[in-house]
C-alpha cells in the first residue's frame, strides 16, 4: 500500500468517525423516547450499527480496497473523538434547526393537501349526498301525487257506484260492516285474555 493510499485511508476514516458520531446523535435525537428493553429497540440498534458498518466498509473499500490495518481503527476513534470535542454542539444546534424547518414544511404540505385535495373531496361528497336526499324527497312527493292522481278517478267511480246502490243494500252493507267490526273487537279481546 502506497503512502498516498495510507493518507487517504486515514483521512477517510477520520471523516467516517465524525460521520458515525453525527449519526449516533441523530439516532438518539429521533429515537430518544423509546423503551430500551423492548425487542423493537434491539432491532433498531442492530439495523443502525449494521448500516454504519456497511457505510464505513464501503468508504474503506473506495480508499484502499477494504484492507484493514490498526491505524484504520485508530483513525475512526480519533474522528469520533474530534466530532465529540469540536463539532457535537454545533451539529446538534443545526439538527434542531433542520428538524424545526422540516416540521414547518411538513405542516405547510399537510395544509396544502387538506385544502386542495381532502376538503374539496369532502365537500363534493357532502354535496352529492345532499342532492341525493333532495332527489329522493322530490321522487317521494312525485310518487304520492301520482298515486293521488291515478286513484282520484277510481274514488269518483266508487262514489258514483255507492250513490247508485239502493238504500236497502246500503243499510245492509253498513250493518255487515258493523257486524264485522264487532267480530274483530271480540277476537282482539279473546287474544288479549289468552296472552295474559
Amino acid at each position: 500500500m502506497t503512502l498516498t493510499t495510507q493518507f487517504v485511508t486515514i483521512f477517510t476514516m477520520l471523516a467516517g468517525g465524525m460521520f458515525v458520531g453525527a449519526s449516533v446523535d441523530t439516532f438518539e435525537r429521533f429515537f430518544h423516547n423509546r423503551n430500551k428493553k423492548s425487542l423493537l429497540e434491539i432491532i433498531y440498534q442492530l439495523l443502525f450499527w449494521l448500516i454504519q458498518a456497511a457505510f464505513l466498509f464501503y468508504i474503506l473499500y473506495l480508499a484502499n480496497y477494504g484492507e484493514l490495518r490498526v491505524y484504520v481503527f485508530v483513525a475512526l476513534a480519533c474522528g469520533y473523538a474530534t466530532y465529540r470535542a469540536l463539532f457535537q454542539n454545533l451539529y446538534l444546534k443545526a439538527l434542531e434547526v433542520m428538524i424545526r424547518v422540516g416540521s414547518a414544511i411538513l405542516r405547510i404540505i399537510k395544509k396544502i393537501i387538506y385544502h386542495l385535495v381532502i376538503w374539496p373531496i369532502k365537500s363534493m361528497i357532502f354535496l352529492i349526498f345532499s342532492l341525493l336526499i333532495v332527489v329522493y324527497k322530490i321522487l317521494l312527493k312525485g310518487i304520492f301525487l301520482l298515486f293521488l292522481v291515478v286513484f282520484y278517478p277510481i274514488k269518483l267511480i266508487f262514489r258514483l257506484i255507492w250513490r247508485l246502490v239502493p238504500k236497502n243494500m246500503k243499510n245492509y252493507l253498513r250493518h255487515l260492516a258493523g257486524f264485522l267490526d264487532k267480530i274483530k273487537n271480540t277476537m282482539s279481546k279473546w287474544k288479549k285474555r289468552f296472552n295474559k
